[in-house]
Protein backbone atom coordinates (compact mmCIF):
# COMPACT_ATOMS: atom_id res chain seq x y z
CA UNK A 1 0.00 0.00 0.00
CA UNK A 2 1.23 3.75 -0.64
CA UNK A 3 2.95 5.27 2.32
CA UNK A 4 1.03 7.98 2.66
CA UNK A 5 -2.20 5.96 2.28
CA UNK A 6 -0.52 4.24 5.21
CA UNK A 7 0.08 7.11 7.36
CA UNK A 8 -3.51 8.44 7.16
CA UNK A 9 -5.14 5.05 7.62
CA UNK A 10 -2.85 5.11 11.16
CA UNK A 11 -5.20 8.20 12.27
CA UNK A 12 -8.25 5.85 12.29
CA UNK A 13 -9.21 3.67 14.83
CA UNK A 14 -9.48 0.74 11.72
CA UNK A 15 -8.06 -2.67 11.38
CA UNK A 16 -6.87 -2.88 7.90
CA UNK A 17 -7.53 -5.98 5.94
CA UNK A 18 -6.56 -4.68 2.65
CA UNK A 19 -6.63 -1.67 0.53
CA UNK A 20 -6.96 -1.26 -3.06
CA UNK A 21 -7.28 2.24 -5.46
CA UNK A 22 -10.17 4.18 -5.88
CA UNK A 23 -9.85 7.06 -8.48
CA UNK A 24 -6.69 7.96 -7.76
CA UNK A 25 -7.16 7.51 -4.09
CA UNK A 26 -7.12 4.81 -2.08
CA UNK A 27 -9.89 2.63 0.08
CA UNK A 28 -9.40 -0.49 2.06
CA UNK A 29 -11.62 -3.05 3.78
CA UNK A 30 -12.45 -4.12 7.62
CA UNK A 31 -14.12 -6.18 9.59
CA UNK A 32 -16.66 -2.96 9.86
CA UNK A 33 -16.72 -2.27 6.29
CA UNK A 34 -15.83 -0.94 3.20
CA UNK A 35 -13.77 2.82 3.25
CA UNK A 36 -12.34 5.33 1.25
CA UNK A 37 -10.09 8.38 1.79
CA UNK A 38 -10.90 11.43 -0.29
CA UNK A 39 -9.30 14.97 -0.61
CA UNK A 40 -11.75 17.08 0.70
CA UNK A 41 -13.70 19.53 -1.08
CA UNK A 42 -15.52 21.22 2.09
CA UNK A 43 -14.87 23.40 5.43
CA UNK A 44 -14.23 21.40 8.30
CA UNK A 45 -17.34 22.83 9.79
CA UNK A 46 -19.90 21.83 6.47
CA UNK A 47 -18.52 18.42 6.96
CA UNK A 48 -19.77 17.98 10.33
CA UNK A 49 -22.92 19.53 9.23
CA UNK A 50 -23.18 16.66 6.44
CA UNK A 51 -21.69 14.10 9.45
CA UNK A 52 -25.06 15.44 11.78
CA UNK A 53 -27.44 14.97 8.58
CA UNK A 54 -25.68 11.67 7.56
CA UNK A 55 -26.10 10.52 11.30
CA UNK A 56 -29.67 12.09 11.69
CA UNK A 57 -30.68 9.98 8.58
CA UNK A 58 -29.67 6.42 10.03
CA UNK A 59 -31.42 7.05 12.93
CA UNK A 60 -34.63 7.09 10.67
CA UNK A 61 -33.60 3.96 9.16
CA UNK A 62 -32.24 5.67 5.96
CA UNK A 63 -28.77 4.24 4.88
CA UNK A 64 -26.20 6.16 4.22
CA UNK A 65 -22.45 6.71 3.34
CA UNK A 66 -20.95 8.23 5.85
CA UNK A 67 -18.16 10.59 7.09
CA UNK A 68 -15.54 9.23 9.80
CA UNK A 69 -14.01 10.79 12.72
CA UNK A 70 -10.54 10.40 13.69
CA UNK A 71 -8.60 9.30 17.11
CA UNK A 72 -8.87 13.05 17.59
CA UNK A 73 -12.15 13.38 16.64
CA UNK A 74 -11.35 15.54 13.46
CA UNK A 75 -13.26 14.68 10.23
CA UNK A 76 -9.82 15.95 8.78
CA UNK A 77 -7.24 14.13 8.61
CA UNK A 78 -3.91 15.64 7.51
CA UNK A 79 -1.52 13.28 5.48
CA UNK A 80 2.53 13.79 5.27
CA UNK A 81 2.02 15.63 1.69
CA UNK A 82 0.44 18.27 4.18
CA UNK A 83 -2.83 17.98 2.07
CA UNK A 84 -6.45 17.30 3.88
CA UNK A 85 -8.43 14.10 3.66
CA UNK A 86 -11.37 12.53 4.76
CA UNK A 87 -12.58 8.87 5.18
CA UNK A 88 -15.78 7.72 4.21
CA UNK A 89 -17.74 4.69 5.39
CA UNK A 90 -19.32 3.18 1.51
CA UNK A 91 -21.18 0.56 0.26
CA UNK A 92 -20.81 -1.76 -2.95
CA UNK A 93 -23.96 -0.28 -4.92
CA UNK A 94 -25.63 -0.64 -7.84
CA UNK A 95 -26.59 3.02 -9.40
CA UNK A 96 -30.03 4.36 -9.62
CA UNK A 97 -31.01 2.80 -13.22
CA UNK A 98 -33.46 5.93 -14.08
CA UNK A 99 -35.35 3.75 -16.57
CA UNK A 100 -36.41 0.99 -14.08
CA UNK A 101 -39.32 1.28 -12.55
CA UNK A 102 -38.73 -0.88 -9.23
CA UNK A 103 -35.49 1.65 -8.98
CA UNK A 104 -37.70 4.60 -9.37
CA UNK A 105 -40.48 3.60 -6.67
CA UNK A 106 -37.77 3.01 -4.03
CA UNK A 107 -35.82 5.91 -5.17
CA UNK A 108 -39.17 8.04 -4.57
CA UNK A 109 -40.10 6.47 -1.63
CA UNK A 110 -36.82 7.05 -0.23
CA UNK A 111 -36.86 10.84 -0.92
CA UNK A 112 -40.52 10.96 0.87
CA UNK A 113 -38.64 9.50 4.34
CA UNK A 114 -36.18 11.37 3.95
CA UNK A 115 -38.32 14.59 3.70
CA UNK A 116 -40.77 13.24 6.51
CA UNK A 117 -37.47 12.42 9.25
CA UNK A 118 -35.71 15.46 8.85
CA UNK A 119 -39.12 17.65 9.52
CA UNK A 120 -38.20 17.83 13.38
CA UNK A 121 -34.55 18.34 12.79
CA UNK A 122 -33.99 21.52 13.56
CA UNK A 123 -34.65 20.57 17.06
CA UNK A 124 -31.29 19.18 17.19
CA UNK A 125 -29.36 22.08 15.39
CA UNK A 126 -26.71 24.21 17.29
CA UNK A 127 -26.91 27.56 16.68
CA UNK A 128 -23.61 27.97 15.66
CA UNK A 129 -24.09 25.19 12.92
CA UNK A 130 -24.60 27.12 9.40
CA UNK A 131 -26.88 25.50 6.83
CA UNK A 132 -27.45 27.84 3.76
CA UNK A 133 -31.15 28.71 1.93
CA UNK A 134 -31.28 26.44 -1.24
CA UNK A 135 -31.90 28.81 -4.22
CA UNK A 136 -35.14 30.84 -4.67
CA UNK A 137 -36.62 29.43 -7.55
CA UNK A 138 -38.01 32.72 -8.37
CA UNK A 139 -34.83 34.52 -8.84
CA UNK A 140 -33.64 31.62 -10.45
CA UNK A 141 -36.02 31.75 -13.28
CA UNK A 142 -35.92 35.93 -13.10
CA UNK A 143 -31.80 35.42 -13.65
CA UNK A 144 -32.73 33.11 -16.30
CA UNK A 145 -35.10 35.10 -18.82
CA UNK A 146 -32.78 37.76 -18.52
CA UNK A 147 -29.79 35.81 -19.84
CA UNK A 148 -32.10 34.22 -22.75
CA UNK A 149 -33.41 37.73 -23.35
CA UNK A 150 -29.85 38.49 -23.93
CA UNK A 151 -28.59 35.41 -25.74
CA UNK A 152 -31.67 36.33 -27.99
CA UNK A 153 -30.45 40.16 -28.82
CA UNK A 154 -27.18 38.59 -28.82
CA UNK A 155 -28.75 36.23 -31.81
CA UNK A 156 -30.34 38.75 -33.54
CA UNK A 157 -27.32 41.04 -33.98
CA UNK A 158 -25.22 38.15 -35.08
CA UNK A 159 -23.74 38.35 -38.93
CA UNK A 160 -22.90 34.63 -40.87
CA UNK A 161 -25.17 32.83 -38.67
CA UNK A 162 -24.61 29.05 -38.48
CA UNK A 163 -27.79 26.00 -38.75
CA UNK A 164 -28.09 26.16 -34.97
CA UNK A 165 -28.31 29.91 -34.68
CA UNK A 166 -30.89 30.32 -37.33
CA UNK A 167 -32.74 27.24 -35.90
CA UNK A 168 -32.78 28.66 -32.54
CA UNK A 169 -33.76 32.45 -33.08
CA UNK A 170 -36.52 30.77 -34.93
CA UNK A 171 -38.25 29.45 -31.37
CA UNK A 172 -35.96 31.50 -28.39
CA UNK A 173 -38.81 34.19 -28.35
CA UNK A 174 -41.48 31.43 -27.63
CA UNK A 175 -39.34 30.16 -24.78
CA UNK A 176 -38.74 33.27 -23.32
CA UNK A 177 -42.54 34.22 -23.10
CA UNK A 178 -42.55 30.51 -21.35
CA UNK A 179 -40.17 31.56 -19.08
CA UNK A 180 -42.48 34.88 -18.35
CA UNK A 181 -45.42 33.25 -17.40
CA UNK A 182 -43.65 30.88 -15.58
CA UNK A 183 -42.59 33.71 -13.16
CA UNK A 184 -45.58 34.62 -12.87
CA UNK A 185 -47.26 31.68 -12.14
CA UNK A 186 -44.89 31.30 -9.23
CA UNK A 187 -45.65 34.32 -8.02
CA UNK A 188 -49.37 34.35 -7.86
CA UNK A 189 -49.01 30.23 -5.91
CA UNK A 190 -47.88 30.05 -2.21
CA UNK A 191 -44.23 29.34 -3.58
CA UNK A 192 -42.81 32.33 -1.52
CA UNK A 193 -44.60 31.74 1.35
CA UNK A 194 -43.67 27.84 1.20
CA UNK A 195 -39.81 29.23 0.72
CA UNK A 196 -39.85 31.26 3.93
CA UNK A 197 -41.03 28.91 6.09
CA UNK A 198 -39.21 25.93 5.04
CA UNK A 199 -36.15 28.26 5.91
CA UNK A 200 -37.37 29.73 9.01
CA UNK A 201 -38.28 26.44 10.46
CA UNK A 202 -35.06 24.89 9.06
CA UNK A 203 -36.47 22.52 7.07
CA UNK A 204 -33.26 20.08 4.95
CA UNK A 205 -33.46 20.07 1.79
CA UNK A 206 -31.07 17.51 -0.05
CA UNK A 207 -30.45 19.91 -2.87
CA UNK A 208 -29.41 17.31 -5.46
CA UNK A 209 -31.14 14.28 -5.51
CA UNK A 210 -31.02 12.44 -8.67
CA UNK A 211 -30.23 9.00 -9.96
CA UNK A 212 -26.43 9.62 -9.07
CA UNK A 213 -27.42 10.23 -5.73
CA UNK A 214 -28.84 6.99 -4.54
CA UNK A 215 -27.90 3.51 -4.88
CA UNK A 216 -29.14 -0.13 -3.75
CA UNK A 217 -27.37 -2.45 -2.14
CA UNK A 218 -29.00 -5.70 -2.74
CA UNK A 219 -31.92 -4.11 -3.61
CA UNK A 220 -32.24 -1.47 -0.74
CA UNK A 221 -31.81 2.20 -1.37
CA UNK A 222 -28.42 3.64 0.05
CA UNK A 223 -27.62 7.51 -0.01
CA UNK A 224 -25.23 8.22 -2.01
CA UNK A 225 -23.02 11.77 -2.28
CA UNK A 226 -24.31 13.62 -0.12
CA UNK A 227 -22.84 17.12 -0.25
CA UNK A 228 -25.32 19.49 -0.51
CA UNK A 229 -27.47 20.14 2.48
CA UNK A 230 -29.79 23.04 2.52
CA UNK A 231 -32.89 24.93 4.05
CA UNK A 232 -35.64 24.91 1.56
CA UNK A 233 -39.15 23.78 0.79
CA UNK A 234 -39.04 19.82 -0.30
CA UNK A 235 -41.34 20.18 -3.52
CA UNK A 236 -37.92 21.84 -5.19
CA UNK A 237 -36.29 18.27 -4.61
CA UNK A 238 -39.05 16.61 -5.76
CA UNK A 239 -38.88 18.73 -9.07
CA UNK A 240 -35.67 17.49 -9.25
CA UNK A 241 -35.73 14.63 -8.80
CA UNK A 242 -38.87 13.92 -11.34
CA UNK A 243 -37.78 16.24 -13.94
CA UNK A 244 -34.64 14.22 -14.29
CA UNK A 245 -36.75 10.99 -14.20
CA UNK A 246 -39.74 12.38 -16.95
CA UNK A 247 -36.52 14.23 -18.94
CA UNK A 248 -35.05 10.26 -19.77
CA UNK A 249 -38.12 8.68 -19.68
CA UNK A 250 -40.10 11.07 -22.54
CA UNK A 251 -41.92 12.71 -20.48
CA UNK A 252 -44.16 9.44 -19.68
CA UNK A 253 -47.04 10.68 -17.56
CA UNK A 254 -48.46 7.88 -16.36
CA UNK A 255 -44.22 7.16 -15.21
CA UNK A 256 -44.33 10.58 -13.62
CA UNK A 257 -47.13 10.83 -11.46
CA UNK A 258 -46.33 6.51 -10.57
CA UNK A 259 -43.20 7.96 -9.00
CA UNK A 260 -45.09 10.97 -7.20
CA UNK A 261 -47.61 8.41 -5.73
CA UNK A 262 -44.74 6.60 -4.21
CA UNK A 263 -43.23 9.68 -2.61
CA UNK A 264 -46.77 10.52 -1.32
CA UNK A 265 -46.90 6.84 0.19
CA UNK A 266 -44.34 8.20 2.95
CA UNK A 267 -44.82 12.13 2.84
CA UNK A 268 -48.17 13.28 1.05
CA UNK A 269 -48.09 16.83 -0.86
CA UNK A 270 -50.40 19.90 -0.39
CA UNK A 271 -52.51 21.28 -2.42
CA UNK A 272 -50.80 24.18 -2.88
CA UNK A 273 -47.61 22.01 -3.14
CA UNK A 274 -48.74 20.89 -6.34
CA UNK A 275 -49.63 24.21 -7.44
CA UNK A 276 -46.14 25.09 -7.11
CA UNK A 277 -44.96 22.20 -9.04
CA UNK A 278 -46.82 22.49 -11.95
CA UNK A 279 -46.00 26.01 -12.08
CA UNK A 280 -42.35 24.65 -11.81
CA UNK A 281 -42.25 22.11 -14.41
CA UNK A 282 -43.77 25.36 -16.87
CA UNK A 283 -40.06 26.42 -16.78
CA UNK A 284 -38.52 25.34 -19.86
CA UNK A 285 -35.61 24.75 -17.80
CA UNK A 286 -33.48 22.28 -20.28
CA UNK A 287 -33.97 24.82 -22.94
CA UNK A 288 -31.98 27.32 -20.79
CA UNK A 289 -29.38 25.09 -19.95
CA UNK A 290 -28.92 24.38 -23.76
CA UNK A 291 -28.83 27.86 -24.90
CA UNK A 292 -26.79 29.04 -21.99
CA UNK A 293 -24.42 26.34 -22.73
CA UNK A 294 -23.99 27.71 -26.01
CA UNK A 295 -23.45 31.18 -25.34
CA UNK A 296 -20.53 30.85 -22.66
CA UNK A 297 -18.93 28.45 -24.69
CA UNK A 298 -16.68 28.90 -27.90
CA UNK A 299 -19.31 30.15 -30.45
CA UNK A 300 -16.93 30.52 -33.51
CA UNK A 301 -17.02 26.57 -33.01
CA UNK A 302 -20.22 24.55 -34.57
CA UNK A 303 -21.18 22.43 -32.01
CA UNK A 304 -23.62 19.38 -33.52
CA UNK A 305 -23.93 18.57 -29.65
CA UNK A 306 -25.73 21.27 -28.91
CA UNK A 307 -27.80 21.03 -32.18
CA UNK A 308 -28.95 17.19 -31.19
CA UNK A 309 -30.03 18.40 -27.76
CA UNK A 310 -32.15 21.24 -28.98
CA UNK A 311 -34.00 19.35 -31.39
CA UNK A 312 -34.40 15.79 -29.17
CA UNK A 313 -35.66 18.84 -26.32
CA UNK A 314 -38.10 19.77 -29.23
CA UNK A 315 -39.07 16.37 -30.23
CA UNK A 316 -40.16 15.96 -26.38
CA UNK A 317 -41.66 19.49 -26.27
CA UNK A 318 -45.35 18.16 -27.06
CA UNK A 319 -45.24 15.49 -23.96
CA UNK A 320 -43.62 17.91 -21.46
CA UNK A 321 -46.39 20.02 -21.70
CA UNK A 322 -49.32 17.49 -21.94
CA UNK A 323 -47.18 16.40 -18.43
CA UNK A 324 -47.64 19.51 -16.81
CA UNK A 325 -51.39 20.05 -18.22
CA UNK A 326 -51.72 16.78 -16.33
CA UNK A 327 -50.68 18.17 -12.87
Amino acid sequence: MNEKAIGIFEQYDLKVDSAFKYRGNYGCYTATGKYILMEYDFSEEKLETIFTVQEYLEQGGIKTEKLIHNKENRIISVGEDGFGYVLKKIYDVEECDIRRREHLEKAAKNLGKIHKHCREMATIWDETVRIYPAKNMLDAFRKHNKEILHIKNYIGKRKNKNYFERYLQGIIEAYWNQGKETVTLLEQSAYEELYRNAICQKQILHGNYNQHAIGFEQQNPVLVHLSKVYYGPRIQDVYDFLRKVLEKNNWNIALGHEVLGHYETENPLKKEEYTVLKALFSYPEKFWKIVNYYYNSNKSWYSEKNEEKLKAFQEQEGFRREFIASL
